[in-house]
């Protein structure tokens, strides 16, 4: 049997993301999910939105892979400002949702978009560590072989909430540096994010 409850769009389709959520009694997952498709993608991007309740606190997750490459920053802010407005609304609703991801984007996209009241990006308040900070690291990462090197920090963590804050933030860490040794490469073009929260209960 599976560690992980998947949730996914459609896995038949070309393209598709999913959220893994770990098989224990103090957390269930509901059957919620909630696929919303980015009515202006040439990627066939979308949000997936899934409810989840940990030790009696509910939470929203939400994850996505925002629109690619430079060409496209007008699509990914607008992105980017829907997902922030779904966080919005959630958190009016004294809600918390951790928002993560590939979202390909560069500080000026995000500081033009805003980040909205009651969030705060993951990586900032665990310190702002500059050795965790670039996901997309050419300059180490050769998996794609390209022929430039790049330090971006395209994958973040948002969490948002309401007027009574009940999740902090503890730690961020950066993961699959390693070289996997049966076909020295990395797991990924990206580096991974490990992020651990305090869930606090409800009064």
């Amino acid at each position: 049997e599976s560690r992980y409850e998947c949730r996914a769009a459609n896995p038949e389709l070309p393209y598709f993301h999913a959220v893994f959520v770990a098989r224990k009694e103090t957390i269930h997952v509901s059957d919620s999910l909630k696929i919303t498709k980015f009515p202006q993608s040439q990627m066939l991007r979308h949000l997936l939105h899934q409810e989840v309740t940990i030790a009696g606190q509910t939470l929203h997750l939400l994850t996505s892979h925002l629109e690619s490459t430079k060409n496209y920053t007008g699509e990914r802010k607008r992105q980017l400002a829907q997902v922030f407005g779904e966080m919005q609304k959630l958190a009016a609703n004294d809600s918390v949702s951790i928002f993560g991801g590939d979202l390909n984007v560069r500080d000026s996209e995000v500081e033009a978009v805003g980040v909205p009241q009651g969030c705060v990006d993951v990586w900032e308040v665990c310190g702002a560590d500059p050795d965790k900070k670039f996901t997309w690291d050419t300059a180490v990462n050769h998996n794609l072989q390209v022929p430039f090197k790049s330090r971006c920090r395209f994958d973040r963590l948002y969490l948002c909430q309401g007027a009574s804050p009940s999740v902090k933030a503890t730690s961020f860490e950066l993961i699959g540096q390693d070289l996997v040794e049966s076909c020295v490469r990395y797991p990924s073009d990206h580096w991974g994010i490990l992020a651990k929260f305090e869930v606090q209960g409800r009064q």
